[in-house]
């Protein structure tokens, strides 16, 4: 796995080291639900499991709109340690609930991730990865149609965030909608809410003398949303899955953040697959002292009990 931008850079050395991620999936179902659009891939070796991408809600392709009545929860947990000249630790843990009513359907989602790492020679290990999030979402079907209203909360030490809160409202349509093959497009707006934590206010020179503006403590953007997501099944059990989330200030027209993530899972054998994600966020005005650009690669192996 490989960790650009906010990211410490220790966690290079568990590139070779792939998380394992248990499930136990779906409580009920009228009928033989699929486990739901996203790559279902999380990348556990560096505590990276996503609820959002920061922000990019899948959408619900036709395998879920089939499903019509159904309820699914599942779990997941990882981890990794290595010592020696690498000492590296993380964890991570997430849920996933689905309750479909006819043309109705609620969404959740829970994550939170640690890491910690120490430098060859180094005595103690400081944190590199510490986030805790959350997603609700709630979709109302319309034909090829779905009118959704998302919300998604995340605290992020390293990303300098106490809390950023976004709000989604907004409408998607399917122009491809077939059983093995998704094309969907999703517009709408965006109501972010961020408390920001009280070092990451202000950039400080290398002596730590204050280097440009203090920025508030508290901040609130309006942004339009655009979203395009592209999912393919095959007949050998890969699938692929990618998404590409554009944001633009409306209130602050000089701020812009763009999302993409894409996924592939391809089956070993019985109910064990293995699995790659990339995903890239870009935010043109970051906190002081934070990089524009973050990217993570990520490889997992994933076996499914249920």
């Amino acid at each position: 796995m490989i960790t650009h931008g906010t990211r410490a850079h220790w966690t290079h050395a568990a590139m070779a080291v792939v998380g394992a991620v248990v499930s136990t999936t779906r409580v009920a179902a009228a009928q033989d639900v699929p486990k739901g659009s996203g790559t279902g891939i999380d990348a556990a070796t560096e505590g990276k499991t996503e609820v959002a991408k920061e922000g990019q809600f899948q959408g619900v392709n036709k395998k879920e709109a089939e499903g019509k009545d159904a309820t699914e929860l599942s779990v997941s947990a990882g981890g990794m340690q290595a010592s020696g000249n690498s000492r590296v630790l993380a964890l991570t843990t997430a849920e996933k609930f689905r309750l479909r009513r006819g043309e109705d359907q609620f969404k959740s989602a829970l994550a939170g991730n640690y890491a910690q790492a120490a430098a060859p020679g180094g005595s103690s290990q400081s944190a590199t990865v510490q986030n805790l999030q959350a997603l609700v979402r709630y979709d109302r079907f319309l034909g090829d149609f779905t009118l959704f209203l998302s919300d998604v909360a995340r605290t992020d030490r390293f990303q300098g965030l106490n809390l950023r809160n976004r709000v989604d409202p907004g409408v998607g349509y399917y122009v491809i909608n077939e059983k093995t093959m998704q094309l969907w497009g999703e517009v709408g707006y965006d109501f972010l809410y961020e408390i920001r934590r009280s070092d990451a206010l202000q950039a400080t020179k290398p002596d730590g003398t204050p280097n440009g503006p203090r920025l508030d403590k508290t901040d609130v953007l309006h942004s339009g949303r655009a979203f395009i997501g592209f999912e393919k099944s095959f007949k050998t059990g890969t699938k692929f899955v990618t998404g590409l989330e554009f944001l633009q200030g409306l209130s602050d027209t000089a701020i812009r953040r763009v999302n993409y993530d894409a996924g592939i899972t391809a089956k070993l054998f019985g109910d064990l697959s293995i699995g790659m994600t990339f995903g890239l966020r870009y935010d043109n005005a970051p906190l002081p002292g934070k990089e524009k650009l973050d990217t993570t690669t990520a490889g997992s192996l994933v076996y499914t009990l249920l």
